[in-house]
């Protein structure tokens, strides 16, 4: 139960992060420089993530250095409304990527130590998170617009805070956490079906990362508003909740090959309907299919990584799969995403993201099924 609230809690944050790019505009910034103060921190914060590892080692256990994450994303967010300084932007961009990029993957090291040999289950607790995403999107954005997109930054604040307080009730790890040490990273990089997952992780993550930059932008531009960027962030977060839920039942009764195949045709779908039907309806209906695209999509990887890493790597095995998932991608998505929005709109830098989530399905999905194929022929 400590978990469930936990996620519930947590996740709202992520609602309020939703809203900065909102705020990035409200200051001033271009959609480019938007691609910048997204992607530029995030490469130095990300070349400082074994400065954890080092951290976790000498506490010998993650719950401290969550704190220590929890605590600095909170001292950094409300420090953004003092300013509208593209400069000054960055640098506070670059402290918060810094301490919010470990927590996600720290806090599911902590659940998948509790679950044991039943990570499948892993959808089950995560699915809270997307709940109190889902119950407090919209009416953050119904305030947002009906105040300032600053306030954002503050309900952020009150979120870590009572985020804080749950983590005391969370049970500790029983093992020493490794987060991205240099030695591990070397280890695990050496088992080759990861690799090519996390490729194609990154390159279909660059799509959504680029969404995620850009579709309040796109909302907007299209005569919507925050509250319209609200609802539609609730009818994403709603669908994935459904995902999470029956995850452990779609692990188990289906082949990895035919889930990468669902995944990849929920990408091409959502990134062709907003390319071509760019309407307010159309746009909505689209968030359906990100129960696909985020809800199974993250809930299998948790679990495929989780059992390409073993115990010994847990830890190890979800900061690299969170690093190339909400960390590399966030880059290359927020600089390419940025720049195509800028030239050509959005209607073509979705129309892009779609013929590249299609190379990536079918390349990805055929070496799937011949691995299948090999391990049929020699199991007979």
């Amino acid at each position: 139960m400590a978990f469930k609230l936990y996620n519930f809690i947590f996740y709202i944050t992520m609602a309020a992060f939703g809203y900065f790019n909102i705020y990035f505009q409200d200051a001033g910034l271009d959609s480019f420089q938007i691609g910048l103060v997204n992607a530029i921190p995030r490469i130095f914060a990300l070349l400082l993530m074994p400065f954890w590892g080092f951290l976790t080692d000498y506490f010998h256990e993650n719950k401290k250095v969550l704190l220590i994450t929890l605590i600095g994303t909170l001292a950094t967010v409300v420090l953004f409304p003092q300013t509208s300084s593209f400069k000054v932007l960055m640098l506070l961009m670059f402290f918060y990527t810094l301490f919010q990029n470990p927590i996600i993957p720290l806090s599911d090291s902590l659940l998948l130590d509790y679950l044991g040999d039943n990570s499948n289950y892993y959808g089950k607790f995560r699915l809270w998170g997307s709940v109190g995403y889902m119950l407090s999107v919209s009416l953050l954005g119904y305030f947002l617009e009906a105040t300032s997109s600053a306030n954002l930054f503050y309900i952020y604040g009150i979120i870590l805070i009572l985020s804080i307080f749950l983590l005391k009730f969370l049970p500790k790890s029983k093992r020493k956490i490794k987060v991205l040490d240099p030695g591990d990273f070397k280890k695990i990089f050496k088992k080759r079906r990861l690799l090519y997952f996390l490729f194609f992780v990154f390159i279909l993550q660059t799509s959504m990362n680029a969404n995620y930059s850009y579709f309040p932008l796109y909302i907007v531009a299209h005569g919507g508003g925050e509250f319209l960027v609200g609802i539609a962030l609730t009818v994403s977060s709603a669908s994935e909740i459904l995902a999470f839920f029956f995850s452990d039942k779609i692990i188990k009764n289906n082949k990895f090959s035919k889930i990468i195949v669902v995944i990849s045709l929920g990408f091409i779908l959502r990134w062709l309907m907003l390319s071509l039907f760019p309407y307010n309806p159309i746009i909505l209906f689209s968030q359906l299919l990100h129960s696909i695209t985020f809800g199974l999509f993250f809930a299998v990887g948790v679990d495929y990584v989780d059992q390409i890493s073993g115990e010994k790597f847990r830890a190890t095995g979800q900061n690299i799969y969170a690093g190339v998932f909400m960390g590399v991608s966030a880059i290359s998505g927020s600089l390419i995403g940025g720049k195509i929005y800028q030239l050509y709109g959005g209607e073509n830098m979705y129309f892009f993201w779609s013929l590249i989530s299609a190379a990536a399905g079918i390349i990805y999905s055929f070496y799937l099924l011949k691995k299948e194929r090999e391990l049929k022929i020699n199991a007979d």
